[in-house]
């Protein structure tokens, strides 16, 4: 296999107090692992690490005692045996099912027994029309097109890498999944909900795996929804009046009136 999965706080739990020459050494070994299916001896260690000095020598040596176990003359881990064998297992299975889907067309494609054969005489304009109202003969009757056979959803690897494109759609069982986690419903992902997703995402050329493409999907789409619940209209501000209030003040108040209308402290 070519790819697997490095979860980097978990490596540094186990490894971070190597040194640089000793990280060199547990990165190749597992790159070596991972490639090759199969785990070394002693001498194959240091040879897939290409040591050759006594340093690095002694680096391969302790990083094997350390992560690995010494198994018939074999340095194994248990780790790396678990994710070959699920891949090989899931390689398997995709195998079966594309058998059943090519045998599946095959059948569609393959002509019924009792099906006759074309008409080989040629039809030129001299010739009358034939009656087009003529009836089935029995066998015609009784034959009824064959149904198709169900086709078997391909499975996903959650685990396999994929870069994203304008096409991609997120797979359904995977979806359900993380819409349960995360607490939104799968009704809200339609392609008109993923598009922007797809479009953000296609630039940039990125490989990621397909649980972490849907995992940033729901939570993208979740994100979407909050923020349009959240939506507040702005409120309404009643109209300010120039009015200063100087005109609904008396100023006649202790005042006194004249016979002539005018007034007098």
């Amino acid at each position: 296999m070519h790819y697997f999965k490095r979860n980097i706080g978990d490596y540094h739990k186990k490894a971070g107090r190597l040194s640089m020459l000793e990280h060199g050494a547990y990165t190749l070994l597992l790159d070596a692992c991972y490639d090759r299916e199969r785990f070394p001896t002693m001498d194959e260690a240091i040879d897939w690490c290409w040591a050759r000095s006594a340093e690095e020598i002694a680096a391969v040596t302790f990083v094997l005692s350390k992560f690995f176990e010494l198994v018939d003359g074999r340095y194994v881990q248990a780790r790396i045996q678990d994710e070959v064998s699920a891949y090989h297992a899931m390689a398997l299975k995709n195998k079966k099912i594309a058998e059943k889907r090519e045998a599946a067309k095959r059948t569609k494609r393959a002509p019924a027994v009792n099906e006759s054969p074309p008409n080989q005489e040629p039809l030129t304009t001299n010739q009358e029309p034939k009656d087009q109202n003529h009836s089935l003969s029995a066998g015609e009757e009784n034959s009824q097109p064959e149904p198709e056979p169900e086709k078997e959803p391909e499975l996903v690897d959650p685990k396999s890498p994929v870069e994203m494109t304008l096409d991609w759609m997120p797979d359904s069982n995977l979806l359900k999944t993380y819409c349960v986690h995360f607490g939104v419903s799968v009704d809200l992902f339609t392609k008109e909900a993923v598009a922007p997703f797809t479009a953000h995402h296609e630039t940039t050329g990125l490989l990621q795996v397909q649980s972490k493409w849907v995992s940033l999907l729901v939570k993208w789409v979740k994100d979407d929804k909050n923020r349009a619940s959240n939506v507040r209209p702005f409120p309404k501000r009643e109209p300010q009046s120039h009015h200063t209030g100087f005109a609904d003040r008396d100023y006649t108040d202790g005042l006194i009136r004249r016979e002539d209308g005018t007034y007098a402290l």
